[in-house]
């Protein structure tokens, strides 16, 4: 079994692309388009559609999908054991993290990972993205979570995307309509999140030359977030900061939104450890099971 083949299979079909499959995979285009080729032709199947757009998968490849995906997890897997068996399995991983990511998306990832690996420690480092970036780029610690395009600078993965929201009060006049109008932020009680070198909430507002009636700010998520619940006022801030969604308040897209990818990165040309690989996968496939 190649694993490579099917490695590079997945990766033209979630970036549609062999040339960023390539780069994600450090290989060359021509590898990749090979690769795809020999799969084609041991499986007697056409797994892409090729057009001036790019590639689309096609009927038959995406029937196949799942199941290379899972043949790929079980090869992980083994190769993980493997590893342990030799003793590899032991030591500390240094991650760092957005505030919102680390509160949220992450304490369910780490739960998983130690399940599987308990002698494995993970040291957490939270902070505004650009404390992370510089971290990483002094190698302080091993691997980040971080916002593009911030993200760009280094080795990197696509974990996931979300967009700004609205959170408001069960009671809101606007908890009915299909989306929260940004201008409201003008004349609605605005309760904020202190942002400290990450300007992107009021970048957004300037942008739409919206002045915020800010009546509260505040350096928690979860104090905001109660705080809506208690009918103080309406706040703004990215999708993935309130899952789970631990109080009771109402979701609503902005009727003029802003969205973000947020990557896992290592720094460029490094050489990831075995250790580093296995949390690596493990964090991009629980993101995958978030999507």
């Amino acid at each position: 079994m190649n694993i490579q083949k099917y490695t590079a299979f997945l990766k033209v079909a979630e970036t549609k692309s062999i040339s960023q499959a390539a780069a994600d995979m450090g290989y060359t285009q021509s590898a990749v388009s090979k690769m795809i080729m020999d799969l084609e032709r041991e499986w007697m199947l056409p797994l892409f559609n090729r057009n001036h757009d790019g590639l689309t998968i096609t009927t038959d490849g995406e029937q196949i999908l799942q199941d290379v995906r899972r043949l790929k997890q079980d090869y992980d897997r083994m190769t993980y054991t493997i590893a342990a068996l030799h003793g590899m399995m032991r030591g500390t991983i240094r991650l760092g993290a957005p505030f919102s990511i680390s509160a949220n998306i992450l304490p369910g990832a780490l739960k998983e990972f130690q399940n599987h690996y308990p002698d494995i420690k993970i040291e957490l480092v939270e902070g505004e993205d650009t404390d992370i970036s510089n971290l990483l780029r002094r190698g302080e610690i091993d691997l980040c979570i971080l916002p593009t395009p911030l993200a760009d600078s280094y080795d990197s993965d696509e974990l996931f995307s979300d967009s700004l929201v609205a959170a408001l009060p069960t009671d809101s006049p606007f908890v009915n309509r299909p989306s929260f109008p940004v201008k409201a932020f003008a004349t609605e009680n605005t309760i904020r999140l202190k942002e400290i070198e990450d300007y992107d909430i009021s970048t957004f507002l300037a942008r739409h030359k919206v002045h915020p009636k800010i009546a509260y700010e505040v350096s928690d998520v979860n104090v905001m977030q109660s705080m809506v619940e208690k009918g103080l006022g309406v706040c703004m801030d990215y999708e993935f900061l309130f899952k789970p969604l631990r109080y009771n308040v109402v979701i609503k897209p902005l009727d003029r939104t802003m969205h973000r990818t947020l990557k896992l990165c290592v720094r460029s040309g490094s050489t990831v450890t075995p250790l580093v690989n296995v949390f690596r996968e493990s964090l991009l496939e629980y993101a995958e099971s978030l999507r």
